[in-house]
């Protein structure tokens, strides 16, 4: 009676603690897909925990073992399995479709399979109501609940290993004894005696139970990395964001110190040509000063660029006529040929036409720097969601993965001196931000690099 006792408070508390310690994480700004259905196993386990406990009652008091009781018996069960089964089910579909597979399938497919879950749930409640066990719940909806969830866990570990090996290993080592407890429940009749040991195979369960909460809890540690990893993205971001402006008020005052001191030196550069003009090494050593002015004007217009702080009224812009305009605009350089537009039916978007146009200069400009004339460009526009995607492959020399923070800095280029300004992507990231999109890169060196441009539709805009 002892051991009963504790072995049933053992099992019922494992999953009990299973379902509060799931209940009592944070998941709010998760953006896993397991997040959105982690409640449907915290569900399972409180109301199986509960089960369990129901059963030591009817161990301790056989007297409260009555045809309601036991009718309540079957609900709460037939609903801890239910529970489970939904969560196993979505789980999978989330692991081989991706997160938004749950959000794009119909309403009607989503009642269908609930209607379907739930007949099945009362059909074995009835039957096993009409036997006096619970043998056909258990085998018609624990068992393949149990399998789906314990395969789901560990075809999610793929998914959470970017972010640990360790937390990758624990959702395996969940969806494992997970297995073994759907078959162990399912499969085995809680009657059945286990060689060697002469016991049931309660205790095997219970050991099962006690080894899910233990993985699944420190599997749970994913979302707190998560949540570190995006708050020190969003430091970062905030941090660049700051150094940005800093950055913009400096440019500004230099761009028009600058300009200054150009625009006499223009005007006295013409005065020599006039003056002293027509033999050819003057002239040439003219056109060299004039070239060189004309870079300083150059500069110093991009650091104008960067520091613009007045937004322009916004109108509707069709982001594929966009880059069209941007490729034109590289007429004057030869390897253009290895630009490769492939653009997709998208919508149109709120925002500056020749802005949007200088950011696909750049981007190009930067992608045809990487490249040789065997390599090749790709710009491939697409919709996600609500927003319009613009990305940019090459087959460049890339840059160090290290370096790739470095790549939105103002200044920072990979570029040899007097071939590149390091204003280009400091621009476009400027200009993406005021359009309210983001803008990544990845890269490694020698193996290319991608750009991703993410800009809000039109009718997302606020």
């Amino acid at each position: 009676m002892v051991w009963t006792f504790i072995l049933y408070l053992f099992y019922g508390l494992a999953f009990f603690t299973l379902g509060v310690a799931i209940l009592s994480r944070d998941i709010r700004l998760s953006e896993l897909g397991i997040a959105r259905i982690i409640w449907l196993l915290a569900v399972f386990g409180i109301v199986h925990g509960f089960h369990e406990w129901l059963e030591l009652l009817d161990q301790l008091i056989p007297t409260v073992s009555t045809e309601r009781f036991f009718i309540f018996r079957l609900l709460v069960i037939g609903i801890s399995f239910l529970f489970l089964f939904y969560f196993g089910l979505f789980l999978n579909i989330i692991t081989l479709y991706g997160d938004e597979a749950l959000k794009s399938t119909p309403k009607f497919v989503k009642i269908l399979v609930a209607v379907s879950a739930l007949a099945l749930i009362f059909g074995a409640i009835l039957m096993d109501f009409n036997s006096g066990a619970e043998n056909y719940l258990r085998r018609m909806v624990a068992f393949p609940g149990g399998m789906l969830s314990g395969i789901g866990l560990i075809l999610y570990s793929r998914t959470v290993s970017p972010f640990s090996g360790k937390v990758a290993t624990n959702f395996i080592l969940a969806g494992i004894f997970m297995c073994v407890y759907a078959v162990c429940t399912g499969v085995i009749p809680s009657v059945y005696i286990l060689p060697v040991v002469e016991t049931t195979i309660i205790p095997v369960r219970g050991i099962s139970a006690f080894l899910i909460m233990f993985f699944t809890i420190r599997a749970l540690s994913v979302f707190s990395i998560e949540q570190r990893t995006l708050i020190n993205e969003r430091l970062l971001r905030f941090s660049q964001s700051e150094k940005l402006t800093s950055m913009g008020v400096l440019a500004a005052g230099i761009a028009h110190e600058i300009n200054n001191p150009l625009t006499n030196a223009t005007l006295n550069l013409e005065m020599v040509r006039d003056a002293v003009g027509g033999k050819e090494s003057i002239d040439r050593k003219l056109a060299s000063i004039e070239r060189n002015i004309t870079r300083a004007s150059k500069i110093a217009a991009e650091l104008l660029n960067f520091s613009r702080e007045q937004d322009p009224p916004l109108e509707m812009v069709d982001l594929n006529e966009v880059i069209k305009s941007a490729l034109n605009l590289l007429q004057s350089r030869e390897d253009r040929s290895i630009i490769k537009l492939k653009l997709g039916s998208i919508g149109q978007i709120r925002g500056v036409y020749h802005r949007l146009e200088e950011i696909f200069i750049n981007l190009l400009l930067n992608s045809l720097d990487a490249c040789e004339r065997d390599d090749t460009i790709e710009v491939e526009t697409f919709t996600d969601g609500d927003n319009i995607v613009v990305m940019i492959t090459d087959t460049g020399h890339g840059i160090d993965e290290q370096k790739i923070s470095q790549v939105f800095d103002p200044f920072f280029t990979t570029k040899e001196i007097g071939k590149g300004t390091g204003l280009g992507l400091s621009v476009s990231y400027n200009i993406v931000k005021q359009h309210k999109g983001n803008i990544s890169m990845t890269s490694s060196e020698g193996g290319g690099s991608i750009i991703t441009v993410t800009l809000p539709g039109a009718d997302s805009y606020e």
